[in-house]
Protein backbone atom coordinates (compact mmCIF):
# COMPACT_ATOMS: atom_id res chain seq x y z
CA UNK A 1 0.00 0.00 0.00
CA UNK A 2 1.33 3.17 -1.07
CA UNK A 3 1.90 5.59 2.06
CA UNK A 4 0.98 9.49 0.65
CA UNK A 5 2.03 12.14 3.72
CA UNK A 6 0.14 15.50 3.86
CA UNK A 7 1.48 18.10 5.71
CA UNK A 8 -0.78 20.48 4.95
CA UNK A 9 1.40 23.66 3.76
CA UNK A 10 2.71 23.56 8.04
CA UNK A 11 6.46 23.45 6.94
CA UNK A 12 9.02 25.83 6.08
CA UNK A 13 11.10 25.03 2.71
CA UNK A 14 13.90 24.30 5.32
CA UNK A 15 11.54 22.25 7.47
CA UNK A 16 9.98 20.64 4.65
CA UNK A 17 13.71 19.36 2.58
CA UNK A 18 14.43 18.02 5.74
CA UNK A 19 11.23 15.70 6.51
CA UNK A 20 11.31 15.37 3.43
CA UNK A 21 14.25 13.94 3.74
CA UNK A 22 13.55 11.46 6.88
CA UNK A 23 10.17 10.58 5.49
CA UNK A 24 12.19 9.18 1.78
CA UNK A 25 13.50 6.47 4.48
CA UNK A 26 9.80 4.97 4.94
CA UNK A 27 9.55 4.61 0.88
CA UNK A 28 6.71 7.45 0.69
CA UNK A 29 4.51 7.78 -2.22
CA UNK A 30 4.57 11.68 -2.06
CA UNK A 31 4.56 14.67 0.17
CA UNK A 32 1.83 16.70 -0.53
CA UNK A 33 1.60 20.38 0.29
CA UNK A 34 4.76 20.54 2.31
CA UNK A 35 4.63 24.15 2.39
CA UNK A 36 2.47 27.23 0.98
CA UNK A 37 1.46 26.80 -2.64
CA UNK A 38 2.81 30.38 -3.69
CA UNK A 39 6.09 29.49 -3.13
CA UNK A 40 7.23 28.11 -6.53
CA UNK A 41 11.34 28.37 -5.52
CA UNK A 42 10.38 26.53 -2.37
CA UNK A 43 8.38 23.73 -3.97
CA UNK A 44 11.99 23.22 -6.52
CA UNK A 45 14.07 22.84 -3.60
CA UNK A 46 12.03 21.04 -1.87
CA UNK A 47 11.72 18.44 -4.32
CA UNK A 48 15.41 18.77 -5.61
CA UNK A 49 16.80 18.41 -2.35
CA UNK A 50 13.95 16.61 -0.42
CA UNK A 51 14.70 13.23 -2.59
CA UNK A 52 10.85 12.38 -2.24
CA UNK A 53 8.22 13.44 -5.30
CA UNK A 54 5.56 16.31 -4.52
CA UNK A 55 2.32 16.61 -4.87
CA UNK A 56 0.63 19.89 -4.48
CA UNK A 57 -2.03 21.82 -6.36
CA UNK A 58 -5.10 22.16 -4.25
CA UNK A 59 -5.05 25.68 -3.19
CA UNK A 60 -3.76 26.99 -6.27
CA UNK A 61 -6.61 29.05 -8.53
CA UNK A 62 -4.74 28.83 -11.99
CA UNK A 63 -3.47 27.22 -14.32
CA UNK A 64 -0.78 29.70 -14.61
CA UNK A 65 0.16 28.80 -10.63
CA UNK A 66 0.25 25.21 -12.01
CA UNK A 67 2.05 26.30 -14.86
CA UNK A 68 4.94 27.63 -12.90
CA UNK A 69 5.38 24.99 -10.26
CA UNK A 70 5.56 22.39 -13.25
CA UNK A 71 7.51 24.46 -15.12
CA UNK A 72 10.65 25.16 -12.22
CA UNK A 73 10.68 21.56 -10.91
CA UNK A 74 8.47 22.01 -8.06
CA UNK A 75 5.48 19.56 -8.37
CA UNK A 76 5.65 15.81 -9.60
CA UNK A 77 1.70 15.23 -8.98
CA UNK A 78 -0.02 17.89 -10.08
CA UNK A 79 -3.41 17.93 -7.74
CA UNK A 80 -5.80 20.45 -9.32
CA UNK A 81 -9.02 20.77 -7.95
CA UNK A 82 -11.98 21.85 -9.81
CA UNK A 83 -13.80 23.36 -7.34
CA UNK A 84 -11.02 26.28 -6.47
CA UNK A 85 -9.63 26.03 -10.33
CA UNK A 86 -12.60 27.62 -11.91
CA UNK A 87 -14.66 24.14 -13.07
CA UNK A 88 -13.64 21.65 -15.44
CA UNK A 89 -11.98 23.23 -18.29
CA UNK A 90 -9.30 24.91 -16.22
CA UNK A 91 -8.85 21.50 -14.85
CA UNK A 92 -8.33 19.35 -18.00
CA UNK A 93 -6.20 22.37 -18.76
CA UNK A 94 -4.03 21.59 -16.27
CA UNK A 95 -4.00 17.49 -16.91
CA UNK A 96 -3.50 18.08 -20.49
CA UNK A 97 0.39 20.68 -19.46
CA UNK A 98 0.98 17.83 -17.08
CA UNK A 99 0.43 15.12 -19.75
CA UNK A 100 3.09 17.51 -21.90
CA UNK A 101 5.45 17.57 -19.20
CA UNK A 102 5.10 13.57 -18.46
CA UNK A 103 3.44 14.17 -15.21
CA UNK A 104 0.75 12.17 -13.72
CA UNK A 105 -2.30 14.01 -12.12
CA UNK A 106 -4.39 13.06 -8.84
CA UNK A 107 -7.20 15.20 -7.45
CA UNK A 108 -8.14 16.87 -4.58
CA UNK A 109 -12.07 16.74 -3.16
CA UNK A 110 -15.15 16.39 -5.20
CA UNK A 111 -14.13 13.27 -6.03
CA UNK A 112 -18.11 12.18 -7.49
CA UNK A 113 -16.79 15.21 -10.12
CA UNK A 114 -13.00 13.92 -10.34
CA UNK A 115 -13.74 10.54 -11.05
CA UNK A 116 -14.94 11.03 -14.67
CA UNK A 117 -12.26 13.79 -15.39
CA UNK A 118 -9.42 11.12 -13.82
CA UNK A 119 -11.42 8.65 -16.68
CA UNK A 120 -10.81 11.04 -19.27
CA UNK A 121 -7.33 11.54 -18.99
CA UNK A 122 -4.13 9.19 -20.38
CA UNK A 123 -1.67 10.44 -17.16
CA UNK A 124 -4.61 9.79 -14.37
CA UNK A 125 -2.73 8.56 -11.29
CA UNK A 126 -5.13 8.57 -7.82
CA UNK A 127 -8.46 9.68 -7.04
CA UNK A 128 -8.75 11.23 -3.97
CA UNK A 129 -11.87 10.51 -1.91
CA UNK A 130 -13.01 11.99 1.28
CA UNK A 131 -15.05 10.77 3.78
CA UNK A 132 -16.97 13.41 5.26
CA UNK A 133 -20.57 11.73 5.14
CA UNK A 134 -21.87 13.69 2.10
CA UNK A 135 -22.78 10.46 0.24
CA UNK A 136 -26.52 10.77 2.15
CA UNK A 137 -27.53 13.94 0.05
CA UNK A 138 -26.23 12.51 -3.22
CA UNK A 139 -28.99 10.40 -5.37
CA UNK A 140 -25.81 7.80 -6.84
CA UNK A 141 -23.17 8.41 -4.65
CA UNK A 142 -19.27 7.24 -5.58
CA UNK A 143 -18.86 3.67 -5.27
CA UNK A 144 -15.74 2.24 -4.50
CA UNK A 145 -15.05 -1.97 -4.79
CA UNK A 146 -11.71 -3.44 -4.35
CA UNK A 147 -9.76 0.03 -4.34
CA UNK A 148 -11.18 1.29 -7.42
CA UNK A 149 -13.44 3.91 -8.13
CA UNK A 150 -16.63 3.02 -10.50
CA UNK A 151 -17.34 6.17 -12.40
CA UNK A 152 -21.02 6.32 -13.10
CA UNK A 153 -22.07 5.74 -16.93
CA UNK A 154 -24.95 8.01 -16.96
CA UNK A 155 -24.26 11.96 -18.42
CA UNK A 156 -23.46 14.85 -16.61
CA UNK A 157 -21.02 14.73 -13.84
CA UNK A 158 -22.55 12.46 -12.17
CA UNK A 159 -23.91 14.34 -9.33
CA UNK A 160 -28.19 14.30 -8.26
CA UNK A 161 -28.70 15.56 -4.94
CA UNK A 162 -31.52 14.27 -3.43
Amino acid sequence: IPLMVDANMRWSVSEAVRAARRLAQADIFWLEEPTIPEDVAGHARIAREGGVPIASGENLHSTYEFRDLIRYGGISFPEPDAATLGGITPWLRVARLAEVHNLPVTSHGVHDLHVHLLGGIPNASYLEVHGFGLERFIESPLQISEGLAQAPDRPGHGVAFD
